[in-house]
Parts: structure tokens; C-alpha cells; sequence
């Protein structure tokens, strides 16, 4: 529901952190994993990237930043 909204709200960019297994989680994927999305010109949010706890997260959108996910954790 909150993507519809944030969509409807033009929000460019939005970024979900799973901290516990979730549907469509990889079997190779450490916990967390932080997946981000970006509004597309229809209107709809488009995964551009997909990071899980171990590998550096590189992005530039909403604005540079590098980080691993692991680093989430408490």
C-alpha cells in the first residue's frame, strides 16, 4: 500500500530494508537486505538495486552513498 502512495505522491525514490525473512528472498541472501526503487516516467516504482547484508550497497539515487547492510544490525 505505502508504494501506491509514495507513487501517487511523486516520491522518486524509496528504499525497503528487510530484516526478517520476506516472500521472494533468495536462499543465497544474508538478512538484512535493503532493496531500492526509483519512479519511473509511467508513474510505477522500478527495482535498481537489490543488496544483501555482505555486499557493499552502491547508490547514487536519492544520493551517493556506499554501505553494507550487515552494518544495520544491531
Amino acid at each position: 500500500m505505502k508504494p501506491d502512495l509514495y507513487a501517487d505522491g511523486g516520491i522518486p525514490n524509496f528504499w525497503r530494508i528487510e530484516t526478517n525473512r520476506f516472500e521472494g528472498q533468495l536462499s543465497s541472501e544474508e538478512l538484512p537486505v535493503l532493496l531500492a526503487y526509483a519512479l519511473t516516467e509511467s508513474g510505477e516504482y522500478e527495482l535498481v538495486a537489490r543488496c544483501p547484508a555482505g555486499r557493499v550497497a552502491a547508490l547514487n539515487l536519492p544520493f551517493d552513498i556506499a554501505f553494507d547492510p550487515a552494518s544495520l544490525r544491531p
